[in-house]
């Protein structure tokens, strides 16, 4: 029989987590992370593909708030105060507007609450009457109505 030479023990492996590469790559991750955290701009993503803007669809838009006081100035109405409650709208104007004025803005008023009512989709207007005169009231002193401008519209004047 032949004597073979007993073989030294093979050297056991190492683990996979104490390979050099391993500690590179865990390296390099933390480094990465150390450097968004410190300068987030630095850290350019191109390997992702931009992605095409959303279209916009034909979707309309919903209309702001009704805004009676804003409409009047951007017409150039001289006016007082603006306000709406109780389903009808005031207009205070200065005494020396004529009842012509005063009725054209009462039209002009009342056509715009139900214009913005249509656009929100609303059934009803937020006023269903406008009434325009100089906040005079009739109980004053020497009250001559001929002499204070009144106009009044309903929403009559939006089905026309």
């Amino acid at each position: 029989m032949s004597e073979q030479s007993p073989q030294p023990p093979a050297a056991p492996k190492k683990a996979w987590y104490l390979k050099w590469w391993v500690w590179l790559i865990a390296a390099v991750v933390v480094l990465g992370g150390v450097v968004t955290l410190i300068n987030p701009s630095m850290v350019k993503v191109s390997a992702i593909p931009s992605m095409p803007a959303p279209s916009v669809s034909a979707t309309p838009t919903q209309p702001g708030p009704l805004d009676l006081a804003a409409f009047l100035t951007g017409s150039g109405v001289a006016f007082d105060d603006a306000q709406i409650s109780a389903r009808k709208a005031l207009i205070y104007v200065p005494t020396e507007t004529t009842n012509e004025q005063a009725q054209q803005i009462a039209n002009d008023a009342m056509l715009y609450i139900c214009h913005h009512a249509e656009e929100a989709g609303d059934p009803s207007p937020a006023a269903n009457r406008v009434e325009v005169s100089d906040n005079v009231s009739i109980y004053s002193p020497g009250y001559n109505a001929a002499d204070h401008p009144s106009g009044f519209a309903t929403e009559d004047v939006c089905k026309d």
